[in-house]
């Protein structure tokens, strides 16, 4: 890609690379040498409180913080890329926010609280991409949340859904007591899995 002057616009818009490499084979061996050229986040292979300082190890510059891996292991390796960063002297290491498929509702809204707590201020954003916003949520419970966060929803489509207004989401109102919850789930009409 660098060697293509078609391509320069691009290469220069990367930030980072998110593992490129499949999760089964990620920490099998130095990626320094790619992490040189942009650098490189470990992803997929995150799956236990060792992989960071692992990958670290093999060059990997960072690492996401979702929801899924655990709050705390979110705010110990923030914790961790500044301690790094400081022993460094440089800020070379980072956290990135993914949400997968996070819904909107209540686990969006947790992990929103969560990279704005570990100073996280771009998050990809993409699960309203795939569903009706909350259509799958009864009536009285989209409307609970959209009364408790005008700002993060709207109607629109036929259901609530995130309201995104220039890239951006108002996250005010999810500093409140209940770990940004302001409502809670209808408990009375969730269904068992199968």
């Amino acid at each position: 890609m660098q060697a293509a002057p078609a391509l320069k616009r691009l290469v220069d818009s990367i930030l980072f690379i998110e593992q490129p490499i499949t999760r089964a084979h990620a920490l099998d061996g130095d990626i320094s040498a790619l992490s040189k050229v942009k650098p490189v986040i470990i992803d997929e292979s995150d799956d236990d409180l060792g992989v960071l300082p692992r990958a670290r190890d093999l060059g990997y510059a960072g690492v996401s913080s979702k929801c899924c891996k655990g709050l705390y292991k979110s705010i110990l390796n923030a914790a961790r890329c500044a301690k790094w960063n400081d022993d460094a002297g440089t800020p070379r290491y980072f956290m990135t926010g993914e949400d997968l498929t996070t819904q909107a509702g209540l686990a969006v809204q947790q992990d929103l609280a969560l990279v704005n707590l570990i100073g996280i201020t771009h998050v990809e954003r993409n699960g309203h991409h795939y569903v009706n916003g909350m259509a799958d949520l009864p009536e009285s419970e989209q409307a609970a949340l959209l009364a408790a966060h005008g700002g993060l929803y709207e109607r629109s489509h036929g259901a609530v859904r995130l309201k995104i207004r220039g890239g951006r989401l108002d996250i005010a109102s999810l500093a409140a007591p209940g770990f940004a919850s302001g409502a809670t789930p209808d408990w009375d009409t969730l269904k068992p899995m199968a």
